[in-house]
């Protein structure tokens, strides 16, 4: 069996990248709020105070859904009605650290409803919807693999859950077979 250490990128952000993915606008739709925007909306690139002056982020981008509220740790949806306009500009009545509290407390949640997806035979598929194989099993750290090729080891670090909650490996079929060929070697 090969052990492969793999860098998955944006691991923390999985979470909150799949929250502000559902809450992505529909096909067609602006994707950011433009001139016609009033005084009263923010804009992308506003930034966001909490109810104490504090900023907690700038605007990422705006769907009719959700405004998408960059931390500089998290992609945060927010609804555009818990956003008003005040003298210092706009702002959210919770403060940085209960905004911070909330994304950890969404993230860990997250994580662990993962974690208990991660039991053998289940499906996973990799980042361009590819199928990788089924879990063959799961512990702390890392993840068995069935693939075609053989077992692999990935860490548990890599796995989320798709919109739909189907198991998703952070990285590509084509990845995958080339760091289980280059480990072969």
């Amino acid at each position: 069996m090969r052990t492969l250490a793999l860098t998955i990128g944006s691991l923390m952000m999985v979470p909150a990248a799949a929250l502000a993915q559902q809450a992505q606008p529909a096909p067609g739709a602006a994707a950011t709020t433009t001139g016609s925007a009033t005084a009263s909306a923010p804009t992308v690139g506003a930034t966001i105070y909490d109810s104490a002056g504090v900023a907690l982020g700038t605007v990422a981008s705006i769907t009719p859904q959700a405004v998408i509220l960059n931390t500089g740790t998290a992609q945060v949806p927010v609804p555009p009605a818990s956003i008003g306009k005040t003298d210092k500009g706009f702002a959210m009545a919770m403060t940085k650290a209960d905004l911070d509290a909330a994304v950890a407390s969404s993230q860990a949640q997250a994580q662990a409803a993962v974690k208990s997806k991660l039991t053998p035979g289940t499906a996973v598929t990799g980042l361009n919807g590819a199928t990788l194989g089924t879990i063959k099993s799961a512990d702390a750290q890392f993840v068995t693999l069935t693939t075609a090729k053989g077992d692999v080891k990935l860490p548990i670090a890599g796995f989320s859950a798709d919109a739909s909650g189907k198991i998703v490996a952070g990285i590509t079929a084509d990845q995958l077979a080339a760091a289980t060929a280059g480990a072969a070697k």
